[in-house]
């Protein structure tokens, strides 16, 4: 979709502190999946994507919100952070009003993966007719000025069907998507999201290959709305909270000139969607007197949280709160000072 994950690239593109020092860590070590595995889970994912496309919608619904409600049974610790994050981000509601949120957040994650698996039966004009376009004069503006485009999204009503649209619109689009673990369902997903022309970038192998689409005026989408590692992050505002952030989108923005434009897929129901075109964002907007790059950086990411939030807040079942967006938490007093000085030791 519009990338399915928080971008983090390396090299020359992401070198600078941007925000929280690089803190020491030990990187778990992945245990090799087997080939068996790999075959099986996409086995599965076939035979259920095909029995849910053959049910009537309304029954798919229901089956995907009851399992999704099962997983969660099992999962209690996914349900402890649902509940964590909504209660959290909105101090003013009570219990009741929370459990409603969860309740059609869940839904309406159901809603997007069926709408999502719908599309593969769907001609351009039938994918079309379901998803008003609104704003869209905003990204031919910016594909004018010759410079690249970003499009911001966050994992909001069912950003895969955005994707999709957006790349009917003048050209297709580039989302950054994190692979999946499972080779053969990766393959899967990439064929589905390249149906109608999109070119999906790994997340694995980013940097150049966004470099090299912003240089040619394309257009890329991001989701920038995930939790990172501390030495990867900037930390900045997110429901009153700090929230570590990937600083990459803004570092690439403020190198190369391209405009980022805030985009959503609004779920209206019944399998429709509103793909809204905000105004977009420019990097003078974060120039001022006195004001290094650094600074620049964690003002253009916290420039993304805010619309990213002032998006959420207008409906915030359409966003997925099961995510552990705040589980890294900002570095203390003397991690940053240990980092700093590491910094300029090294």
């Amino acid at each position: 979709g519009f990338g399915s994950a928080p971008m983090s690239v390396s090299g020359r593109v992401a070198a600078g502190s941007g925000g929280a020092p690089a803190l020491p860590g030990r990187r778990r070590r992945k245990r090799r999946r087997s080939a068996l595995r790999d075959r099986a889970e996409l086995a599965l994912f076939r035979m259920a994507t095909a029995g849910l496309v053959m049910l009537p919608r309304a029954a798919a619904r229901r089956l995907i919100r009851a399992a999704t409600r099962a997983a969660l049974a099992l999962l209690p610790s996914r349900r402890r952070i649902l509940f964590a994050n909504l209660t959290a981000a909105f101090p003013e509601k009570k219990p009741p009003e929370i459990a409603e949120i969860a309740e059609e957040s869940l839904g309406g994650f159901a809603n997007a993966l069926v709408d999502f698996l719908e599309t593969a039966r769907l001609s351009r004009e039938e994918l079309h007719s379901r998803v008003a376009v609104v704003g869209e004069e905003n990204l031919r503006g910016a594909r004018a000025r010759g410079k690249g485009v970003f499009l911001l999204s966050a994992h909001f009503g069912s950003w895969e069907v955005g994707a999709l649209v957006a790349g009917l619109l003048g050209e297709p689009i580039s989302p950054v998507a994190r692979p999946l673990d499972n080779r053969l369902l990766e393959e899967e997903l990439d064929r589905r999201r390249r149906r109608f022309g999109n070119r999906p970038i790994s997340k694995r192998d980013a940097a150049k290959e966004i470099l090299r689409a912003i240089a040619r005026n394309e257009t890329v989408a991001i989701l920038v709305d995930q939790n990172v590692l501390a030495r990867e992050a900037v930390f900045v505002p997110f429901f009153g909270r700090p929230a570590a952030t990937t600083p990459s989108l803004a570092r690439i923005q403020l190198r190369t000139g391209a405009a980022v434009i805030p985009v959503f897929t609004w779920p209206l129901g019944e399998g429709r969607y509103r793909l809204e075109f905000e105004k977009p964002i420019l990097p003078e907007e974060f120039d001022g007197a006195h004001v290094d790059r650094d600074e620049r950086v964690r003002r253009a990411t916290a420039r993304y949280m805010e619309v990213t939030e002032t998006a959420i807040r207008k409906d915030p079942a359409a966003w997925l709160w099961i995510h552990n967006r705040w589980k890294t938490k900002p570095p203390s007093p003397q991690e940053t000072e240990n980092g700093r000085r590491k910094t300029e030791s090294g």
